[in-house]
């Protein structure tokens, strides 16, 4: 009881290193932008090339990102795709991220889906070693800049 009262300590304490969640074995990333005034369904694809806004929706999906993690695991060197939806609040929107997906060897990418990376197998619990959380702390620094367009600053 007590190794398990100290691993969910532990688990929750890095976990509030990095905007992921996991549950039902599925990983997401939430960032809150206050962004004084604009519309971020016309900015965002104007910042990021590589991001396609759903045309009258307040989804869409990025392509082809790189992201630049030099402490990173190999899965890194891969280009990844992921979806999003944004959420407009008070003074701002909130941006979540799913299915973040690396591009792979074949034609079918399902096995190269991050949680198959941070999650430990059939669970909704990440691993919690240090490159994993090295990963998930450089991956949310590099979203954190995808999503944030001009004159946005991210809510604490």
């Amino acid at each position: 009881m007590r190794y398990l009262l100290i691993l969910l300590l532990t688990t929750s304490m890095w976990a509030q290193d990095h905007h992921f969640k996991a549950a039902r074995k599925e990983v997401t990333w939430t960032m809150t932008y206050q962004l004084p005034e604009g519309d971020v369904m016309k900015l965002l694809p104007k910042n990021n090339k590589k991001l396609i806004v759903n045309e009258g929706e307040f989804t869409g999906r990025g392509v082809k990102f790189n992201c630049t993690c030099k402490e990173g695991s190999w899965y890194f060197e891969q280009a990844f795709d992921l979806q999003f939806e944004i959420t407009l609040v008070e003074g701002g929107y909130s941006v979540t991220v799913s299915d973040i997906t690396f591009e792979g060897e074949g034609e079918n990418n399902a096995n190269n889906r991050l949680e198959n990376y941070v999650l430990r197998i059939g669970q909704s619990v990440f691993h919690t070693t240090k490159k994993n959380i090295t990963n998930l702390i450089c991956l949310d620094a590099y979203l954190e800049n995808v999503f944030k367009v001009p004159g946005a600053s991210v809510v604490k």
